[in-house]
């Protein structure tokens, strides 16, 4: 047996332990890196749940009850298209540091996005344009209250009955804003930032410093997940990390609009809008995206010829060569903690890179 697959037998029975009598843990259902998530059974409702663990190294030092209030406030986000927190815990209250900190959602039958993307390629137009709508619905709804995301990816996207429905909604924001409470407070003593979130998709201000993102590197992320989408592969795909994360500094994209000819033109330049590396150059808003993307079916749909009116145009649904490899690498190179990136250290990266 693995050592991946003894901790992860470890980390089971210890949660169990933990949460006797509440749940009842069924089978692991994946996790990246030092994550791991899990199917359970909560006993009062005889309901299916998810439990998400939490790694060590983001919670070791963050301040227990202003993790407790973030999440609170993100238990309170209610969308059709979010999946929601039902239940979390960062430490017990004898203060047993030993404990896994953890919260759960509602179990959602069915596949990621990620996983239509592997196997399917880029979906349909007509399909990718409503789950792309449902995706900026959501965001709209949680950035008008003050909650994002920082790690929109398709990972992150799951498909309840086709239907997109984020999840993680308002998790990142509350371990950054917890270890910030910690580093104010003296209960954490290091400077340098935990960068919450994963490459392909991360905006340029998010890979120098996470304390000065703001809803518009959410819109960033969406713009790559949306060419992503239309194309068949995010618009950055780089053979390491330091290559990733410079594309996302200085690299322009290729332009969808090659790639897809098809698209309309409305659409296409909503993606490329929200790619901008400055944020002020990105939409004001994912209302203003949701506005955008409509007002091109509702062109689309009044200059197309009457035989093609019951559905949109429809480009390749195939992947550009080698895309659908590029596409599930993506899920192993998500970055959850350890990613300390100062403005320095970004500055080596342009400087070392050709």
């Amino acid at each position: 047996m693995s050592t991946i697959r003894r901790n992860a037998g470890a980390l089971r029975a210890r949660l169990q332990r933990q949460l006797e009598g509440v749940y009842i843990i069924e089978r692991e259902l994946g996790g990246a890196g030092s994550s791991h998530v899990f199917l359970a059974t909560e006993v009062a409702l005889d309901r299916q749940v998810v439990l998400k663990v939490l790694p060590p190294e983001l919670t070791a030092d963050v301040d227990a009850e202003r993790f407790r209030r973030e999440m609170q406030f993100a238990a309170k986000l209610q969308h059709p298209h979010l999946v929601p927190l039902l239940s979390a815990a960062l430490a017990t209250a004898d203060g047993d540091s030993d404990q896994v900190r953890w919260y759960s959602m509602p179990y959602i039958e069915g596949m990621t996005l990620r996983e239509l993307l592997v196997r399917r390629g880029a979906p349909p137009y007509p399909e990718a344009i409503r789950l792309l709508r449902e995706i900026a619905l959501a965001l709209s709804y949680a950035h008008a209250r003050g909650v994002v995301h920082r790690d929109i990816k398709p990972e992150n996207v799951l498909l309840n009955d086709g239907i997109a429905m984020i999840s993680d909604f308002g998790v990142a924001k509350a371990l950054d804003d917890a270890s910030d409470a910690a580093l104010r407070t003296g209960r954490r003593v290091t400077t340098v930032s935990t960068v919450l979130g994963t490459p392909d998709y991360m905006a340029p201000e998010q890979i120098g410093s996470a304390h000065i993102v703001d809803h518009r590197a959410d819109l960033y992320a969406f713009g790559c997940v949306a060419y992503e989408v239309l194309t068949g592969a995010p618009p950055f795909t780089r053979p390491s990390l330091r290559a990733t994360l410079a594309a996302q500094l200085a690299d322009a994209p290729v332009p969808i609009q090659q790639l897809r000819p098809e698209l309309p033109p409305a659409v296409a330049d909503v993606v490329m809008r929200c790619l901008a590396k400055n944020p002020a150059e990105r939409p004001a808003s994912a209302s203003w995206i949701i506005r955008a993307i409509e007002g091109a079916g509702a062109t689309d749909a009044a200059t197309a010829p009457a035989s093609a009116r019951a559905a949109m145009p429809e480009p390749a649904s195939t992947a550009p060569t080698g895309a659908a490899t590029a596409s599930a690498s993506v899920s192993g190179r998500t970055v959850v903690a350890a990613l300390a990136v100062t403005l320095a250290a970004v500055a080596v990266v342009w400087m070392v890179l050709p």
